[in-house]
């Protein structure tokens, strides 16, 4: 693999066709996507260990247990879940939909892609909608945009387009929030029970109470989910993320949201860890002042 070299810490700035800018950050596990401080997307140097982010891990166990033959990515970054998917199962062809250029050059010309995975650079909803019949055996909708899902990728016609891409017992995954007050997770499972029978959650038990800001992973397909398999694949995992299939409690009664709607996922309220890790670098940077001067 042809990667970015640097020590741990040192860091690479990426600027969008925006203007907007990110972050590679070489780490001592692999490489991460920096947004104003956040990790999007983190690549481990050894594919046989699982994914970092436990959100990879959660859309990884969503897929279950029977190989696809094909799966398409809305979302793209450093591929962290296209490569999961290769390692797991060689024989799937997978297509990746990123919209930004500078990550598919990046993707493309330093983190080399195994067999089977393709890149294209387009708008995700718009290759959603022109893709009907298509017949994928998998999509993963796994787009934020400054740490948010934007209002294309959150709507009621997103996942009508999203079934019509798949095949009949084909699965929707999506890479979702569940905040505080949970209505906008809410409406996301309301607006996927409306297109598909079948609908499930991957979620962390203090999230789910409201406790904490955190990810959900959500599954959607017309066939029913195998739940033993995804709770198969989470047994053990450090991030005591549960499949949850009994969604009524939860839903009770939200609104499905639609185009119309132009609904933001909420603002990540998350921790300051700012000063922390300021504290951390100066820590660092003595550690290695010290180190030079004792050779």
């Amino acid at each position: 693999m042809s990667t970015p070299s640097g020590p741990s810490g040192s860091l690479e700035r990426i600027v969008f066709s925006d203007g907007s800018t990110a972050d590679l950050v070489r780490k001592d596990d692999g490489w991460a996507i920096q947004i104003d401080g956040v990790a999007q997307s983190h690549l481990g140097e050894d594919p046989v260990q699982p994914p970092k982010l436990a959100s990879i891990r959660w859309m990884l166990a969503a897929l279950g247990d029977q190989a696809p033959r094909s799966v398409a990515h809305l979302g793209g970054a450093l591929l962290a879940l296209p490569r999961a998917v290769a390692h797991r199962w060689p024989a799937a062809t997978q297509t990746v939909v990123e919209l930004e250029p500078a990550l598919v050059e990046l993707t493309r010309s330093r983190f080399p892609l195994p067999p089977g995975i393709t890149m294209e650079t387009a708008e995700a909803r718009s290759w959603l909608e022109a893709h009907p019949g298509s017949e994928y055996d998998a999509v993963v909708i796994d787009i934020f945009a400054g740490n948010r899902i934007p209002p294309a990728f959150t709507s009621l016609e997103c996942m009508t387009a999203a079934r019509d891409a798949l095949r009949e017992e084909g699965r929707l995954v999506l890479n979702s929030v569940a905040g505080p007050e949970l209505l906008f997770t809410r409406r996301e499972l309301a607006t996927l029970r409306t297109v598909f029978g079948h609908v499930a959650m991957i979620v962390q038990g203090s999230a789910l109470a409201g406790a904490r800001f955190g990810n959900a992973t959500l599954i959607a397909s017309a066939a029913p989910i195998d739940g033993e398999a995804i709770r198969s694949s989470l047994a053990g995992d450090p991030s005591k993320g549960a499949l949850v299939t009994d969604l009524d409690p939860i839903i009770d009664g939200a609104d499905p949201i639609s185009d119309a709607d132009q609904l933001w996922s909420p603002e990540p309220n998350l921790p300051d860890a700012s000063a922390a890790l300021r504290l951390l670098e100066q820590a660092r940077q003595a550690v290695d002042t010290l180190r030079s001067a004792a050779d």
